[in-house]
């Protein structure tokens, strides 16, 4: 093989690298998230327990904060698809990609700061 050829290969491959690294867990609206709650999905809410009593949570979450993730994944369900929920979505994003490279599917990630500025309504753990 001709070193223009195997030159040419490398860079193909770092280049689909690079596009598959780039990709990253879809945003979803407060619209999105509406109507994937009512097809039974796992709501997966990685914020730490006390922004969920300051700021309430979507009703029907589970949480566990970001930085356990990957220490509890058994108590996430393989057999659902998951959302995933914080404030803004960027840690959403993040623990949606970990989930993924887990082999889950995940439908999305979303923050609730959309969901409340739409007056969706929210729900608070018990004290």
């Amino acid at each position: 093989m001709s070193e223009t050829m195997t030159r040419g290969r490398f860079l193909l491959c770092l280049a689909a690298g690079t596009a598959l690294a780039q990709e990253k867990t879809k945003q979803i609206s407060s619209e999105e998230l509406e109507a994937l709650l009512k097809q039974r999905v796992f709501l997966l809410d990685v914020r730490e327990p006390k922004e969920l009593v300051e700021v309430g949570a979507v009703k029907g979450y589970v949480n566990i904060p970001l930085g356990q993730l990957e220490s509890r994944l058994s108590e996430v369900p393989k057999d659902k698809t998951i959302v995933t929920i914080c404030a803004r979505g960027v840690r959403a994003g993040k623990a949606a990609d970990i989930l993924v490279k887990h082999g889950y599917k995940v439908a999305g990630a979303c923050g609730i700061t959309e969901w409340k500025a739409k007056n969706k309504p929210v729900v608070y753990p018990p004290k």
